[in-house]
């Protein structure tokens, strides 16, 4: 019997106090950056089906007038869906369970980079969308790393890796939260790819442009010093660590 590697993953996780291994005050101020930019397309009270949505996290950033009973969450992860409170429908992103132009909206924040085919699950999102709806993506870009690499932000990436490589000497670094089991991917995109992509299955986008002023050398925690660097240093539409694309059928 196969063992799906998400469950495998998230059943090592403490998702009340640590979730996806970061302190809740990080996860929301993360999580936060690309998915509050997601909500503002929100604009009427449509259904919204939100795709790898995990335990609902979309819906702290939803506007209050989108209606939670609208709202249908899905996950590959059963483990997942157990945290969550709303509609749950537990499915593959390759295979949403659903008839054609059923959704108003439907959001894949976060998910592309972990799928296994990444164009099935574009074309099926297009499939249940309704006319005139809305897909609302975020997902980590290729070249963010290296763009910092490149830019003044260097010497902080160069310290951070010299205290690293001191602590992990005199054993003071944190042991690791939990294993990645093989199955589990995590494949970053590459901007003009996905909007060609998008393009190419029918969509028509409407804006794309970066968003997630996460730091590359502060670590998972960050911190509140690190939060408060990057929110008033590192603009997000240059550096951002995610693409944001919002489309319409």
């Amino acid at each position: 019997m196969n063992t799906n590697p998400y469950d495998a993953l998230y059943k090592q996780i403490d998702f009340v106090n640590k979730p996806f291994g970061y302190p809740q005050e990080h996860l929301l101020w993360l999580a936060g950056k690309a998915k509050r930019e997601l909500a503002r397309y929100i604009t009427t009270n449509g259904k919204i089906l939100d795709v790898g949505g995990g335990y609902g996290l979309m819906t702290k950033f939803l506007p209050d007038f989108a209606g939670k009973e609208n709202y249908v969450n899905m996950d590959i992860s059963i483990v997942l869906l157990k945290h969550s409170p709303y509609q749950n429908v537990l499915a593959l992103a390759e295979h949403i369970p659903f008839r054609s132009a059923s959704f108003d909206y439907v959001i894949l924040s976060e998910v592309l980079e972990h799928v296994n085919d990444k164009i099935k699950v574009l074309q099926e999102c297009y499939r249940i969308l309704k006319s005139r709806g809305l897909l609302l993506l975020s997902t980590p870009r290729e070249g963010w790393f290296s763009d910092f690499l490149k830019s003044y932000f260097l010497p902080f990436i160069i310290v951070e890796h010299i205290l690293w490589i001191v602590r992990r000497r005199l054993g003071l670094l944190e042991p690791q939260q939990f294993q990645v089991p093989n199955g589990v991917r995590d494949e970053c995109s590459d901007e003009m790819w996905l909007r060609e992509s998008l393009e190419n299955i029918g969509f028509n986008v409407i804006e794309q442009y970066r968003a997630n002023n996460i730091l590359p050398w502060a670590g998972t925690g960050q911190g509140r010093f690190w939060r408060w660097f990057a929110d008033r240093f590192v603009d997000p539409r240059k550096w951002g660590h995610c693409t944001i694309v919002i489309c319409t059928k």
